[in-house]
């Protein structure tokens, strides 16, 4: 592939969070322009999860590392800053984010519950060609110094570690920009500090996040530039509950229209972009 080609990966978080959400991934793959997944490191159901990848061999597949929200693969006895009193993983990135400045997360913790999540995945006969993580706590520099470690040890070509430019939904939507300001702040960090071979493709969607539908998949084509990109989604076969907690936002059934949408593929098409997986950008 040439330097001035546009690659995308259209990659699409939370597989095996729900049935319906796997679904949903999968038909996105099907019949849409989904090329890759993330599988949910935590995810209750594995086995049955990954059963329904047999549906989709073409799709690339990574580990969506989750440090909050859920059971942990590990003894909760052994990652204890890393779980509430019921042992359960914290509920919120908030409060992952508040212990870790309070220096109550442990960076041994933090690397034991990642190589448990990544080492599931491998001994259920997967081998991930990316590492991401669920909220995008891997910018966080020492969650990302920990997937960087995991993914040498597995030898996993990348890392989800780069935001997009600011754009002017950054502006539109001021919340959710500031959240996209913060996360490409700590993405700049970490570049400095991670090896060069994990440098992952300039990720889109931050600003959009559960709520990409045609329209905003249209104008993110529009920005793309040479080289490496990829293109975060949550689709699904439902909506999120109303009981989801944070991400009851997620419009997961637009998503999947959205994904499948002629209108997407002619755009594409006319700006010369080819689709591929992380596994490609090697």
């Amino acid at each position: 592939m040439s330097g001035s080609e546009i690659r995308l990966v259209v990659n699409a978080d939370d597989y095996g969070m729900t049935p319906a959400i796997s679904r949903g991934v999968v038909r996105a793959h099907r019949e849409g322009i989904v090329t890759s997944t993330s599988v949910l490191g935590n995810c209750p159901d594995l086995a049955g999860a990954l059963r329904s990848l047999a549906e989709a061999p073409k799709l690339g597949v990574g580990v969506h590392v989750t440090l909050v929200g859920g059971a942990p693969v590990c003894p909760a006895g052994t990652v204890p800053s890393l779980v509430d009193s019921a042992g359960l993983l914290h509920a919120t990135p908030k409060t992952f984010i508040k212990l870790w400045m309070k220096g109550v997360i442990q960076q041994s913790d933090v690397e034991r519950e990642i190589e448990a999540q990544v080492r599931r995945v491998l001994d259920a006969g997967i081998h991930p060609d990316h590492l991401d993580t669920h909220h995008h706590l891997g910018f966080i520099p020492p969650v990302g110094h920990a997937l960087e470690a995991a993914a040498r040890r597995h030898g996993i070509s990348g890392i989800r570690s780069a935001v997009e430019r600011p754009t002017m939904a950054w502006i539109a939507e001021p919340r959710r920009g500031l959240e996209a300001g913060v996360l490409a702040g700590l993405s700049w960090l970490l570049r400095r500090r991670m090896g060069t071979l994990r440098h992952g493709p300039q990720s889109w969607g931050f600003v959009e996040i559960g709520q990409l539908d045609e329209v905003r998949i249209l104008e993110i084509i529009g920005r793309l530039g040479p080289g490496p990109n990829e293109l975060i989604c949550h689709p699904g076969d439902e909506d999120d509950s109303v009981t989801a907690g944070a991400e009851s936002r997620y419009h997961r059934v637009d998503e999947l229209r959205a994904l499948r949408s002629p209108k997407v593929r002619s755009a594409l098409d006319r700006r010369g972009v080819v689709l591929c997986r992380w596994a490609d950008l090697v």
